[in-house]
């Protein structure tokens, strides 16, 4: 068996060099170099360091921090370098990178090339894969995708005894070069490919997260819950001293005294709307809709009412440096990683119904546009009247009342009828429509999928997100204008080379685009395009046969949204200030601002205290990007594996879909059911096909067939490959 040792890559098929390569340039020996610097001159080198991404095609790429385009790394010149790793790289063109600038002419010059000169820090260190055992007590790891380029060979007495099929976790000795295979050995065995339940163990294992709490923080929580109830527990004196209100209405009049003290709002309406099979309930609702006489001079008071998880784990205790090392908890079909043990984020911090909860509330008074006229942020105590579901929710509003669900409706149509205010008037500031539909995955005990679907955006939903919204976007501004060390949700202006090419793309198509936006794209000065002409540009979209193209483009403009301790604001939103305050069972950033928010209604945040917040804050957004980060990327890898196993059992058989992505090697077509593959450009129907990049499209030069985005085809299935993480289809004309 021949190994590849070809390290740029991440699968097994060798290609030939991108066509985009060109012939490096030959230099004469060069003297001095210039480390990340962006000055030019005859006889100097250019050297950057950077995060190298490898593709299947054999091809890299080198982001350099600063600098607006990656770097072309060529199949010839990775220099052995693998996934993620950490390399300095040559320009093979004199001339420093493009560092944003203009050229002049509005536009920035193309992408550089390089080439690979030291491999600076190896990013993988153990990998999962398949083992298969070769003769005489030695085999190789099949790497699942996405980790080494070749198979990591196991010498004899390093394998554990694993056998052929055996899925394991390998830990890398020997990172190899000039064409060997790097070399391990076995540290652990999951269980067998074909068992359903190691594609989350495997992931698991794949990404280091952390699964077991440690003996710590186990006595740690068992020591803050006691029975598991308010009384019982380390906050019992947290009920001894509270303002007990009747209505949402008391907190704005001039009578109310009860600034600085806990809030009883046991006898007000709340309850939790969330999955069928959630178990952390952190936010509860609820609405008083005002007359139109009423002395607050609004017409709504909506409250939104979050668990007090910081009350229970304080900072630096147990619990809260396993809290910070997880980040978020993370969700796979049938399974949960929680960010907090179970005995707190489904027990004593779960806003469980007819239980006494401690809790943060945000109260806001909304004018009749759904504009805030004022809010209170308050401690409190709840005792939530129910657990609802979305899918019962969506009845009431329907018209359909569930049982036990009669007492509420009047109150689920309010609640419907004020989210829809504030959304209608969150898009006529600017926000943008980026969902995207996602996938619900059933399973079994086994780990045996029973059924994929979409889940459709609804009412019930929307009431939730939109009531979040609000409640994040008060909280941000209150503390930021009383300028406060804070955690801040920042999704940042997109970069404008990116919308350059996406109103190129515009053009190409025949859009109109607005004049204001001509003006900015074409200008010099790179002056940023506002998310309300961004949401113009998607509406001009909206209806045409290119609508999914351009919602697509546009979501790849923008920027990744991020924790920052500063307040930039949130692009997507349109919010100048924003925060995640509504879910500190399973998020870090949360938990982290609810104890400021405390410290700030119990009169402690003096300087000392802001001096603290202020040292801790960068490296706890850092490290809750790169946790959040990560969790997205092991619940995308769990769901792809559940996918290619449930398209296992339909092979052959043929499905309805849409094109949702183009290249020139193929075509990607997501199906009803949200589940996607790939079509090679080779199975498409005999033609010579063009790749219109800017427009994301195959032709055939012949037949003048195109493929695009948002294009309707019927598909078979015509393979699985759970090591390499692929489905493929056929089209099925």
């Amino acid at each position: 068996m021949k190994k590849k040792g070809n390290y740029g890559k991440l699968n097994k098929k060798s290609t030939a060099p991108s066509a985009s390569s060109k012939t490096p340039v030959r230099r004469k020996k060069q003297t001095k170099v210039h480390l990340g610097k962006a000055k030019s001159g005859k006889g100097k080198l250019f050297r950057y360091e950077g995060t190298f991404c490898a593709t299947d095609k054999g091809y890299g790429f080198v982001n350099v921090e600063g600098f607006t385009r990656d770097v072309f790394i060529s199949e010839r010149f990775t220099g052995y370098a693998f996934h993620g790793d950490k390399v300095l790289i040559e320009l093979l063109t004199p001339g420093p990178l493009y560092d944003g600038s203009s050229d002049g002419n509005g536009r920035p010059p193309k992408s550089r090339e390089a080439k690979v000169i030291k491999v600076l820090e190896h990013s993988i260190t153990r990998i999962v894969g398949t083992f298969e055992e070769i003769r005489n007590g030695y085999g190789f790891v099949i790497p699942d995708k996405g980790t080494l380029a070749s198979d990591l060979y196991i010498p004899k007495g390093n394998t554990m005894d694993a056998v052929t099929g055996q899925k394991v976790l390998a830990e890398i000795s020997d990172y190899g070069e000039f064409k060997r295979s790097p070399e391990g050995r076995i540290i652990e065995i999951i269980g067998d490919l074909d068992d359903a339940r190691t594609d989350d163990v495997s992931v698991i294992c794949a990404l280091n997260l952390r699964t077991d709490f440690p003996e710590a923080a186990i006595r740690n929580c068992d020591d803050i819950c006691g029975d598991g109830t308010i009384i019982g527990s380390r906050s019992a004196s947290e009920l001894d001293d509270l303002y007990k209100i009747e209505a949402l209405s008391d907190v704005f009049k001039d009578s109310f005294s009860g600034k600085g003290k806990r809030l009883d709002l046991r006898d007000i309406v709340t309850f939790t709307i969330d999955g069928d099979d959630s178990g952390d309930f952190d936010d509860a609702v609820s609405l008083e809709v005002l007359s139109n006489d009423s002395e607050e001079g609004g017409a709504y008071i909506v409250g939104v009412h979050i668990a007090d998880v910081a009350e229970y784990v304080r900072e630096d205790s147990p619990l809260d440096a396993e809290a910070l090392e997880r980040g978020c908890s993370v969700y796979f079909p049938g399974r949960v990683i929680p960010m907090l043990p179970e005995k707190l984020s489904n027990g004593l911090c779960s806003l469980n119904p007819d239980e006494d909860r401690l809790s943060l509330s945000a109260i806001m008074l909304l004018g009749r546009d759904g504009k805030t006229i004022d809010h209170v942020i308050a401690e409190s105590v709840i005792r939530s009247s129910k657990r609802m579901t979305y899918g019962n929710v969506d009845k009431v509003l329907e018209g359909t009342v569930p049982a036990g669900y009669e007492a509420f409706a009047d109150e689920l149509e309010d609640m419907a009828a004020v989210s829809e205010i504030l959304r209608k008037r969150r898009f006529s500031k600017g926000s943008v429509d980026f969902d995207v539909d996602e996938c619900e995955i059933s399973v079994d005990d086994n780990g045996k999928v029973t059924d994929i679907k979409t889940r459709e955006r609804s009412a019930s939903r929307s009431l939730i997100e939109e009531f979040m919204l609000l409640a994040n976007k008060t909280v941000a501004k209150q503390f930021c204008k009383k300028k406060i060390p804070f955690a801040y949700r920042v999704h940042e202006d997109p970069d404008m080379t990116k919308i350059r090419d996406l109103v190129e793309t515009f053009k190409n198509l025949g859009l109109s685009v607005d004049r204001k936006i001509l003006k900015k794209v074409n200008g010099s000065d790179d002056e940023s395009i506002s998310s309300f002409e961004i949401a113009k540009l998607m509406d001009e979209a909206k209806g045409s046969p290119f609508e999914m193209l351009i919602k697509t483009l546009t979501l790849r403009s923008m920027q990744r949204a991020e924790y920052k301790p500063e307040s930039l604001g949130h692009y997507g939103l349109a919010f100048k200030y924003y925060c995640h305050f509504t879910s500190p069972i399973r998020r870090y950033p949360d938990l982290q601002i609810h104890r400021i928010i405390k410290q700030t209604l119990r009169g402690k945040m003096k300087a000392e205290a802001k001096e603290h917040y202020a040292s801790i804050l960068p490296e706890v957004c850092r490290k809750s990007s790169v946790c959040e980060r990560r969790a997205q990327e092991a619940e995308y890898q769990v769901d792809r594996l559940k996918m290619i196993r449930y398209m296992e059992d339909h092979m052959g058989e043929e499905f309805e879909g849409t094109v949702s992505g183009v290249t020139r090697y193929g075509v990607f077509v997501k199906l009803d059911n949200s589940i996607e593959g790939m079509i090679s450009v080779y199975d498409l129907p005999s033609d010579d096909y063009i790749y219109e990049e800017s427009l994301l499209r195959l032709t055939g030069r012949r037949s003048r067939r195109y493929y695009s985005i948002g294009k309707r085809m019927r598909v078979s299935v015509s393979g699985c490959d759970l090591n390499q993480r692929v489905i493929d289809f056929v089209p099925a004309e």
